[in-house]
This record gives C-alpha cells, structure tokens and sequence, in this order.
C-alpha cells in the first residue's frame, strides 16, 4: 500500500493499494512511507511500516479501532480522541509510536489484550492516561517510553494481568496507579512528576528493580493493597519514599535516599515484612510505623536532621508491634528508636551512635525488649524511659553518652529491668530500675 500510488491498483508491488479502503479486510498489508487516514477498524490483520509511516485522524473517536488478531509494526499514530482502542482479542505493537490524541493514547477494554514492545506513547495535552486498562483488560509492556503530562502513565483498574518490564516513564503527574487486580513491575523507571510515583489500592503489586525519582511519594498504597517488592529504590521524594495505609507487604532491598517533609517510610495500619533497608538523609524521620505490625531486618538509617524537636528521629514507633534486629543508626537529630503510645518492641543485634536526644526512647505505655545493642555518642542518654515506659535490657553496650546509659523517670511510672551490661559509666541506681546486682561495672 502506498498513499502516494494512483488509484486501481492491485496490491502488488507494482501496482500498490492506495487506501486501506481498498485493501482486503483481514491479512498482511506493507505500508510505504507516507500519511493515512486513520478512524480505522482493524480487524484480523497486520500493518507493517517503516520510516515515515503514519496513520493520522482530526475526526472525534479513535484514529485506530482494533478487534480480533492484530498487528501493527512501524507505525506512528497520530492525532483521535484516543490513538488506539483495543476492543477485543489481542492487538500487538512493535516499534509503534503514539501522540497528538485528545485523550487517552491508548485504552484496553474489559476481556481484549494489549502487548507492545520498543515503542512510545507522547503526551499532548495533560489531564488523561497514556494507558488506559479496563476491568478484566490485560496488558504487557516491553521497552516502552511514556513521556510527557500524563496523568497517570498507566491507568489500570482491576486488570486481568499487567506486567511492565523496561518500561520509562517521565513527567507524568502519577507513573502508575492500580485499583484492584494484579501487576507486575520489572526494571521499570519513573521520574518527574508531581503525584505519587506509583499507587496501588485493593490489588496486587508485585515490583521488581523499580526506580522512582521525585515525585510526592515513591510508592503510595491505598486500603487493602498487597505489595511484593525486591529492589525499590526512591530518591527524592517530596513527602515519603514509602508509604503504606491498611496494606500488606514483604519488601526486599529497599533504598531510600533524600526523602521529604513526612519520612522516608510511613506505615500506618499496615503489616510489614523489610529485609534490607537503607534511609539516607532527609528532615523528618527515616521510618514511622502507627497502629500496626512490622518486621525489620538488616537496616541502616543515617541521619535525619532536623532543626524542629518534633522531627529528625530514625524510627518511631507509635502503637501496634515491631521486631527490629541487625538495625544500624547514625547521626540522626533526634532519637534512635522512639517506642511510643502503647507499642510492643523486641529490639536485638543493633547499633546506634550519634543521636542527638536519646539512643533509644520508651514513653507513653510503650514496652520494650532490647538485647545485645549498643548505643554511644548520643547527646542525652542512652536508653531514656519516661510516662508508664517499660524497657528490658538485655547486655547493653553504651559508651560516651552524655547523660549516662539510663535515665529512668519513676515518678511518671517508668520501669527498668537491666541484666549485663558493659560501658564507659554505671547506670545511677533509682528506685523504677530493677535487677541492679546484674549489672556490670567498666572493666
């Protein structure tokens, strides 16, 4: 097919079709360079292009309907309320190119599947999708670019299956937002925008080796989310790099670097598994957990400072259950570990130096449980147990800490239970700290 042929021809080489009007309805169709006219039905057929190829529509609806088996390969579509609307069977893009629509770029109706590889979707105007997923719509996305004002880059709600993998997203307000079903992240890039990067509420995200730079919060769930991830990384996110309300989560290797005004990770109601966690910097706190249950594993904080007294804690610990081990603290502004309003905490293996308040803080009904840690260099005490706190301590290393390693306040219902412990001072014995013949003296 060629736009440029006179008209009659066959669809041979010699004598290429003009219009797709000509063509046969289903089969293989090789466009030469040139414009088409789009608001098309495909059905059934593939369209295969090159350089300069380009299906093109000014007329409301989409430039391209697709229905059944097809395929286009080498195309740019331009211009249609939507570029591309997959409204049954299977369509597949290969080096496809989609801008200039009036909405979405590209959207998947329920039961119809969309796969795409080494292709582009450019936004025009801001305020829609590039990707639109319907209920029950699938989608697979391979080296695909999303670029431009989007409002969300992928758009599903409950998908049958969305899997992104090499797939770049930049300058859209959200990069991907999934309201139920299930979707799966792989190597994945998103950057520049103002929303959260990514979202999901009441389904299934499954994330490996994601990036997100920017944006309101690296990752952001809603209720009744489920979250898999092994490799995310956030870097300066504007309120958090992690941000979990009412969800589940086993998380892996998770790097957050420079997080905003709120920490760089928020839980709140949440039960959360993190194995290999790394907070660097930020001027809030580097993890807050409220009302909920978490497991942290090989951790390391450095910082956060603060000017505010509020903020510049590495982890608060507010309500709910926390078992933290193999946990690294440095330099941060305020407390370590803050154990606060009514939480239970078993602290073990862990290390903190530097901390501008307290070590470790017990408040508020808290309990906790801490063996084999070691606190120095704080600008307060080491262990600070206030307001009906309860703390057992179990061989507690603590060396040049300026007010000592305990400070206990009995007359507001704190309680000290100390069994081996070894530092530069001896604890002051006070009427709320129990068990003092076990504790050990300097060497």
């Amino acid at each position: 097919m060629d736009a440029s042929a006179p008209a009659g021809g066959d669809g041979s080489g010699a004598r290429p079709f003009r219009t797709l009007a000509q063509a046969p309805a289903r089969g293989r169709i090789q466009l030469a360079a040139g414009i088409y006219g789009g608001g098309l039905l495909l059905e059934d057929v593939e369209l295969v292009g090159g350089k300069a190829v380009v299906l093109a529509s000014s007329a409301e609806g989409p430039c391209v309907r697709a229905r059944g088996t097809v395929r286009l390969e080498g195309v740019q579509i331009q211009g249609g309320v939507a570029g591309l609307l997959v409204e049954s069977g299977r369509t597949t893009l290969e080096s496809v190119g989609l801008s200039g629509q009036r909405g979405s770029a590209i959207e998947v109706q329920g039961a119809a599947e969309l796969v795409a590889a080494r292709s582009t979707l450019q936004a025009s105007v801001s305020g829609f999708p590039g990707l639109r997923i319907l209920p029950g719509g699938r989608a697979e996305l391979r080296e695909v670019r999303i670029r431009g004002p989007f409002q969300r880059a992928v758009h599903a709600t409950a998908p049958a299956a969305l899997l992104l993998s090499g797939v770049q997203i930049e300058d859209a307000v959200t990069g991907v937002w999934l309201s139920g079903g299930a979707a799966s992240l792989e190597q994945v890039e998103v950057r520049g925008g103002r929303g959260p990067g990514l979202y999901v509420a009441g389904g299934a995200l499954q994330l490996r080796e994601v990036r997100v730079t920017g944006h309101e919060y690296g990752l952001l769930s809603g209720g009744d989310a489920r979250v898999d991830a092994r490799g995310l990384h956030s870097t300066g996110a504007q309120n958090a790099g992690l941000a979990l309300v009412r969800s589940q989560a086993v998380l892996e290797k998770v790097w957050i670097d420079s997080p905003g005004q709120l920490a760089g990770v928020q839980l709140v109601s949440s039960e959360v598994r993190i194995h290999g966690l790394h907070v660097g910097g930020g001027r809030s706190s580097g993890l807050i957990t409220r009302d909920g249950q978490l497991t942290l594993e090989d951790a390391t904080f450095v910082g956060p400072h603060s000017t505010l007294s509020v903020d510049g804690d590495a982890i608060q610990i507010r309500g709910g259950r926390a078992t933290l081990s193999g946990v690294r603290i440095r330099e941060c502004s305020g407390i370590g570990i803050l154990a606060a309003e009514g939480a239970t905490v078993t602290l073990s293996r862990s290390f903190i130096s530097g901390a501008g308040v307290a070590g470790v803080s017990v408040e508020t009904d808290a309990r906790l449980t801490a063996t084999e840690i070691s606190i120095k260099g704080t600008q307060g005490p080491a262990v600070l147990v206030a307001d009906q706190g309860t703390a057992q301590l179990r061989a507690l290393t603590a060396h040049d800490n300026r007010d000592g390693p305990v400070w206990a306040e009995c007359s507001k219902g704190a309680q000290v239970d100390i069994e081996g412990w070894n530092g530069d001072v001896p604890p002051r014995p006070v009427p709320c700290m129990r068990n003092g013949a076990a504790v050990n003296p300097p060497p």
